[in-house]
């Protein structure tokens, strides 16, 4: 039989909130008044109950939402043993044989436990395991004073939850409110008696939201030494924290061999930033930044700048790029979208993928706009460069201001009104420059025809005024109206589907019809800087119809959750023009219809899609299709997943692009890309991503081949610590 006592002292909450993670358990204390009774050793058969007397503690004040110490004195501590027994000379409670002592969520198992009340000095032998919501900690003895919370445990281990944090040594001690030393001692962020990597270390100083450091330390994989430093310096803490990041290797045909030694700052709670060193034995030496930055609630950025000293008889290179938007006084909005690159080669060394390493040219866009209600002013600033050739003759808007008035009702009336302006300098160094006004207004009615038919009719005039730099006129001009109208309806029913998840299911057929005019006139006077400077003559009917198929289901939370499975579009136009001109010369070919293009996606599922769209032309011949896209996707919610694309357009270009990704092989994930040009017949790019994922460290292998280049890079990661593996930052791709 065990004897239980109720205690008011602060045994174990203060030991677990001080020695495990420091944070004292939260919650209201609950007050005993107790009567200090001597128990003197009982025999086993006669239970006792005793409330020693509360010893004359120091009081701490509650920081940071802690608990003080004069709150923990009057938490009530239940302890159970086979045996009890006070020593009123020298103050002691001793238990003894399976003893618990248990306070809220902190219990300590061992196998004898002294405590003094007076001193609040406690002592712990064999098998000491203390847990807490904080973590647990195990030893073969524990000594330590409840009062400061220091001590020592001999021949164990400290756990820390948060962190996810082991240290293990032949002497722990507590010397400050978070921080440890331990002799010859061991600490890893793996699970396991056996983890799949630590440090070992002869001198060991640990401090909890800080920093492990540590002497003549090793590092394992498993309980294999495969790394010797004569100093360690390891973050202790979830919160980013200033230090190295794992570096990275590789190989590249282009780059050569290639090291990569990232390095992390973290500036303040709103900044941040990540310093690259990049030895490519091919190029030099590649050194980048990359600033993060988020002020106020909405102000939020990211800059990086990356650039390589040529050695070797290569030049040098470099790019930048920002990337912000948020408000500034006054309810105006700032963006930038900016890149700029040295030359092409930037890209075709450090880019990674398609859409990268082939880059044609580049953009930087700077904007500032405001809005008022259905008015919205902008100014922007872009400049572009061309990577294929010569940039001198590349048209830059320095700057434009656009002034647009979305739909505005008038009155109560069916008639609604808008505009359309814009102010724009366009600069080049060689070629003609040039100012132009653009401005568009717009008249439109919203009509229903027996309450079926919705019929949109919109006339409209443009006006474009131009100042340049030719020796001609001052300026030109003109104007140009067009007119369009659209009608259209929709049919719709409702379904119950039977054994199925859906609860409704509404099928909807959508008719509409639009007709175009805009009258041929001669432009070739106008100064040609953009698609606005020679705007085509229309005259043209085109038709659709639309049939969708969506569903309705009620949410967790009872919410209706709706999901369009199935998208249709055929539709085509009638060229008037076209077939007009025909008439006037019976020799021509008579073409005014267009290709038949159908656009349909379909979504069985959340993890599934059918996207296609494709025009086919009857009269072409054996072309008929003069486009056809195709794109499929699924994924089983688990990490699997398939993509396939095939692009073509008649006389221009015909592949294949294919993604997997696969964690059927675990502990080994898999992703694959393959492109192939099926109208030149043949390879593109091919790429492989492999990871080895254990369960507190991963290593990867990148694999790419391209036109031009072949690479690798190994990167190794470990839990805490994050992975950086891309060559050149951000601003290189890929990883």
């Amino acid at each position: 039989m065990q004897f239980r006592v109720l205690l008011h002292l602060c045994l174990l909450l203060a030991f677990a909130g001080q020695a495990v993670a420091e944070t004292a358990t939260k919650g209201k204390p609950s007050p005993v008044d107790g009567v200090p009774v001597a128990v003197a050793e009982q025999d086993a058969a006669v239970p006792a109950v005793a409330q020693p007397k509360a010893a004359n503690r120091g009081k701490q004040a509650v920081r940071d939402g802690k608990t003080s110490l004069e709150e923990l004195q009057r938490r009530p501590v239940d302890i159970a043993a086979d045996r009890l027994e006070q020593d009123e000379q020298a103050g002691w409670y001793r238990a003894e044989g399976n003893v618990r002592v248990t306070s809220g969520p902190v219990s300590l198992l061992s196998d004898r436990v002294r405590v003094n009340p007076e001193t609040e000095d406690v002592l712990a032998e064999g098998h000491v395991v203390l847990e807490g919501p904080e973590g647990i900690l195990r030893g073969d003895r524990l000594a330590m004073n409840l009062g400061t919370g220091l001590g020592r445990l001999d021949g164990g281990s400290v756990f820390l939850r948060e962190n996810n944090f082991h240290i293990a040594g032949d002497l722990i001690e507590k010397i400050g409110e978070k921080t440890y030393t331990v002799r010859r001692g061991t600490f890893t962020s793996c699970d396991g008696i056996d983890p799949d990597w630590h440090f070992s270390a002869r001198d060991l100083k640990v401090t909890v939201d800080g920093y492990a450091r540590g002497r003549h330390a090793f590092f394992y994989l498993g309980g294999l030494p495969v790394l010797y430093t004569p100093y360690i310096l390891f973050p202790v803490k979830r919160e980013r924290e200033t230090g190295l990041l794992m570096s990275s290797f590789g190989y590249s045909q282009r780059r050569g061999t290639q090291i990569s030694v990232p390095f992390y700052w973290a500036i303040a709670r709103n900044q941040d930033a990540t310093f690259y060193l990049d030895w490519l034995s091919e190029l030099g030496l590649g050194k980048g930044i990359e600033y993060r930055y988020i002020f106020g609630q909405e102000n939020a950025g990211e800059a990086r700048y990356y650039h390589v000293s040529g050695t070797g008889g290569a030049g040098d290179r470099y790019a930048v790029e920002w990337d912000h938007v948020g408000p500034l006084p006054g309810g105006w909005i700032f963006t930038s979208d900016s890149e700029y690159v040295s030359s092409r080669d930037y890209w075709q060394d450090f880019g990674e993928v398609a859409g990268e390493y082939n880059k044609d040219k580049v953009d930087s866009t700077l904007t500032l706009g405001k809005g008022w209600r259905r008015i919205n002013l902008t100014g922007q600033l872009r400049y572009s460069k061309d990577l294929q050739g010569d940039n001198d003759q590349t048209l830059q808007r320095l700057p434009e201001v656009r002034l647009d008035v979305l739909r505005q009702r008038i009155g109560q009336t069916a008639y609604s009104w808008e505009l359309e302006s814009s102010a724009t300098y366009f600069w080049r160094r060689e070629g003609i420059k040039g100012e132009r006004l653009l401005l568009r207004p717009a008249l439109s009615a919203d009509w229903s025809l027996w309450d079926v038919f919705e019929i949109q009719p919109t006339i409209g005039y443009t006006e474009r005024l131009y100042w340049t730099s030719n020796d001609g006129p001052g300026y030109e001009e003109k104007g140009l109206f067009d007119f369009s109208t659209r009608v259209s309806t929709r049919i719709s029913r409702v379904y119950q589907p039977v054994d199925m998840r859906v609860e409704r299911l509404r099928h909807s057929i959508e008719p509409d019809i639009r007709y175009e005019f805009v009258p041929n006139r001669d432009q070739s006077q106008l100064p040609e800087f953009d698609v606005r400077d020679r705007i085509d003559a229309r005259n043209r009917i085109s038709y659709g119809l639309v049939n969708r198929f969506v569903g309705r289901w009620s949410g967790e939370d009872g919410s209706p959750v709706y999901h369009e499975f199935l998208y249709l579009r055929l539709s085509q136009e009638y060229d008037i023009r076209e077939s007009r001109r025909s008439l006037l010369d019976p020799t021509d070919e008579k073409r005014p219809f267009s290709s038949l293009r159908t656009e349909m996606i379909l979504r069985p599922n959340a993890g599934t899609l059918l996207d296609l769209d494709f025009r086919y032309d009857p009269d072409a011949g054996r072309q008929r299709f003069s486009t056809f896209n195709l794109l499929g996707r699924y994924r089983d919610g688990r990490g699997n997943g398939i993509k396939a694309e095939y692009r073509y357009a008649r006389n221009q270009v015909e592949y294949v692009d294919a993604t997997l990704e696969f964690d059927l092989f675990r502990p080994v994930y898999l992703d694959y890309r393959h492109r192939y040009d099926l109208r030149d017949d043949e390879e593109l790019e091919k790429a492989l991503d492999l990871e080895y994922r254990s369960q507190c460290w991963s290593l990867f292998l990148t694999l790419r081949d391209r036109e031009g280049d072949r690479s690798f890079m190994v990167t190794f990661e470990l839990a805490g610590l994050g992975r950086v593996g891309s060559i050149g930052g951000s601003l290189g791709g890929g990883n």
